[in-house]
């Protein structure tokens, strides 16, 4: 038995898998180059294994030439259902402005303009495709349903965690030890210590508490 553990760090790494592109293939092209193989002379006198290898090596050189590839995407990078050509230009166009943004070579209003049209096309599209479904769900009931189902699928495990060390973390326990610190000194350190020096002078015993929309004002 073989064992093995596969420890995700927490930034997702993008997958650079290739996978055969059928949906371009020239099958015409492929069967002429095998087909040209004089197999009987190529074979003759080879036992199975060494039949097989050569047979494999053409194979995979015929595959070569006719059968492109592409990036394969993984499970979690699975096109919605709301996603189509024309959706996926403008996203890829605002991800381009985007980095066109971040390295000077476009303006902050022409990246907010692509943002927001990016944006509502992909709310009015998610939109088109929930009333499709909610209009269609006597006829098409397997669709609704799985939309719904990816809708309510959540995680149910946290993955590993870098402590205040730089170690990386993979056990339960101490995984929530870190994250309670981490909550910890957001909600008890700095923000409260900043209050505190923001609204020195107040008269807090005959004053009202704060509420938290003052908080947040007096923070900013």
């Amino acid at each position: 038995m073989v064992e093995f553990k596969i420890l995700r760090a927490v930034r997702r790494a993008c997958s650079k898998l290739t996978a055969l592109d059928f949906s371009r293939a020239d099958f015409g092209l492929f069967r002429d180059l095998l087909g040209r193989i004089p197999w009987d002379k190529a074979l003759e006198g080879r036992g199975a294994q060494d039949s097989w290898l050569i047979f494999k090596g053409h194979l995979l050189q015929a595959q070569e030439r006719c059968i492109p590839t592409k990036r394969k995407s993984s499970k979690n990078t699975k096109r919605p259902p709301w996603m189509n050509k024309e959706l996926l230009g403008k996203v890829k166009q605002k991800k381009e402005a985007y980095r066109g943004w971040k390295q000077g070579q476009v303006a902050w209003e022409k990246y907010r303009e692509t943002a927001r049209a990016a944006r509502d096309q992909v709310r009015k599209a998610k939109a088109l495709i929930e009333i499709s479904l909610a209009r269609d769900v006597k006829d098409n009931k397997k669709s609704f349903y799985r939309y719904v189902s990816e809708k309510r699928r959540t995680r149910e495990n946290v993955g590993p965690l870098w402590n205040e060390t730089g170690d990386l973390v993979t056990q339960d326990m101490e995984k929530a030890e870190v994250l309670n610190d981490f909550f910890a000194s957001v909600f008890t350190g700095k923000c409260l210590s900043h209050t505190a020096q923001v609204t020195e002078g107040r008269d807090w015993e005959n004053a009202e508490p704060p509420t938290i929309g003052e908080i947040r004002f007096e923070n900013i």
